[in-house]
């Protein structure tokens, strides 16, 4: 574990601060599927709290997992086939928590998933004990680096975040280049991706996909604003059709029908 490098600090309920001492990363294998691995990003260790609390949104996000609540147990499930990878009971004090968790250095996890590696520490989300350094040493350390301030700042673009930062006097290693920011991609997105598909098409045109594009602000030479497509599943063969008004599109897929069941 190394020095936690800021003056940042835990804000309880009644707005005392409490000081944070390390940081790190770390992960567990899933009790329910041994394959799957579960990612804690940074660790806070808070020696004043007498409870290791985890972010239900930040887990949430970094395992693409969502959380089911119910009144005496919650579930942990895969955002992408709905699979339970945690189960936690509510404990007498009305928290919900996850037992006996063994934690992994991140670098070893990702080494060897066959096995668990021999150096793992055991962590439970309701104990009443504090995170303790000794408890966690093979944990993966991170500094604080300039992804941090990107958060704090609003998600800022990396070349404003540096001026800012200079701005302020607020000292960052060049080396440090801000991580890949989830959020950001997230944020930009309309919805969730979808799931994998595991069916597997054997013949031409057992489905189709299509799709309309939307109109252009220039039309074509001829007049065409939009375009049909229709893409066949198994052959990725693909049928581009112009249109000069949405309207046609029904014909056009009547024609397109008749063509390919000839």
């Amino acid at each position: 574990m190394g020095h936690f490098d800021g003056p940042d600090q835990i804000f309880i309920g009644n707005g005392q601060g409490l000081p944070i001492t390390d940081s790190g990363v770390s992960s567990f294998l899933s009790p329910l599927n041994s394959t799957v691995a579960l990612k804690l990003n940074n660790l806070l260790h808070v020696p004043s709290l007498t409870k290791n609390l985890l972010s239900v949104s930040k887990f949430a996000q970094d395992n693409c997992v969502f959380f089911e609540f119910h009144y005496d147990h919650c579930l942990v499930k895969s955002q992408g086939t709905n699979e339970v990878l945690l189960q936690g009971v509510v404990g007498v004090d009305g928290l919900y928590c996850f037992p006996n968790l063994k934690l992994h250095p991140l670098s070893t996890l990702l080494s060897s998933s066959a096995a668990p590696p021999s150096t793992s520490a055991e962590l439970s989300f309701s104990s009443p004990s504090a995170f303790k350094t000794n408890d966690v040493n093979n944990v993966v350390m991170t500094p604080s680096l300039p992804s941090l301030w990107h958060s704090r700042l609003g998600h800022l673009h990396s070349h404003v975040l540096k001026l800012v930062l200079h701005q302020c006097n607020v000292s960052s290693s060049n080396k440090n280049v801000p991580e890949f920011c989830s959020s950001c991609c997230v944020g930009k997105s309309h919805r969730l991706p979808s799931s994998v598909s595991t069916t597997v098409y054997t013949t031409p045109l057992e489905l189709f996909f299509t799709d309309l594009w939307d109109p252009s602000h220039i039309p074509s030479h001829s007049g065409y604003l939009y375009y049909v497509s229709f893409i066949d599943a198994y052959s990725r063969f693909t049928w581009i059709y112009p249109l000069k008004s949405k309207v046609e599109t029904l014909t056009i897929f009547q024609q397109f029908k008749a063509m390919v069941e000839l």
